[in-house]
């Protein structure tokens, strides 16, 4: 591991755990976070660093080679190209950001994570006889994110750079799907299997990603702006209207806070049945529903 890759991995690691922290614009920061390696890469390039992009980049065997395990990082960053890049950070910004704003940043970013992981390994599977080959970009990761999206919010449209008119989600899927089969089928040297791979992975994981405790598990002074009538709508059982009932009367503040918690914690969206969180004076299901 020379030390372009120890700078690429700081950069890459410093921007996961940043995002994760701060809870904010993970597609942001890691669209960042590729120009960022892709500048590395070619100031490495001019200093006369001949295979920088192999150290980059995946190739099959890396899964059975310890000190190469870095490339299913490494990899999800670097691009082959400025149109690659910008294609990929368009993606990204476009089916992201809409994605992280109704799930989280951190439900996003593992999401992410584990897609561009499995589109990588997916494409290990299937070129196992060609060592030589290698994979670079964030498509994987980001078809995942497209998979989630289509698995949590059907009913969703979006306007894509080469489509201008709103498709839904699935249609958008389809079309993707069916020009990845097209690819992987011809010479065109586009890693279609990560691609699906990553999308796979989505559709299967995200709705178990956006269960997982990975927001604050308290809302703090958020919940004090609430106010009991926007509570009411939710209060759909007696255990609920006995819970709102002690809200409306409770005058310590925070003990009416963790009443309120507790009461959000066990209501369900109205509209869709899925759980809800606070956002500044809003109450918002996970399916961007506001209550």
């Amino acid at each position: 591991m020379n030390v372009w890759v120890v700078a690429a991995l700081v950069v890459i690691l410093a921007s996961i755990i940043f995002s994760a922290w701060k809870q904010s614009s993970f597609s942001i920061i890691a669209s960042i976070a590729c120009v960022f390696v892709m500048i590395l890469t070619i100031v490495a390039e001019q200093s006369g660093v001949s295979d920088i992009t192999f150290e980059f980049a995946f190739t099959p065997h890396d899964v059975i080679e310890p000190s190469r395990a870095y490339t299913l990082l490494t990899s999800m960053f670097m691009h082959q190209g400025f149109t690659h890049l910008f294609v990929n950070v368009l993606m990204l910004v476009l089916v992201g950001l809409f994605f992280e704003q109704r799930v989280g940043t951190r439900p996003c970013i593992v999401l992410y994570l584990l897609a561009g992981v499995v589109g990588t390994l997916a494409f290990a599977a299937v070129r196992w006889n060609e060592p030589g080959l290698a994979v670079v970009g964030a498509s994987g990761a980001i078809t995942g994110i497209l998979g989630g999206f289509a698995r949590l919010y059907p009913n969703e449209k979006l306007v894509m750079f080469f489509i201008p008119i709103p498709l839904s989600i699935w249609t958008i899927v389809l079309i993707f799907v069916l020009i990845q089969f097209l690819l992987l089928f011809g010479q065109f040297g586009i890693a279609a299997e990560s691609h699906l791979g990553g999308l796979v992975a989505g559709v299967l994981l995200a709705p178990y990603i956006v269960r997982l405790p990975l927001r604050q598990k308290t809302l703090g002074h958020r919940v004090r702006t609430l106010s009991v009538d926007q509570l009411r709508r939710l209060a759909t059982t007696p255990q609920m209207k006995s819970m709102l009932d002690r809200i409306e009367h409770e005058e310590v503040p925070d003990v009416r806070s963790a009443w309120i918690e507790h009461f959000l914690s066990r209501a369900k969206c109205p509209q869709c049945g899925s759980r809800l969180r606070v956002e500044k004076d809003s109450i918002v299901c996970e399916k961007g529903h506001i209550v």
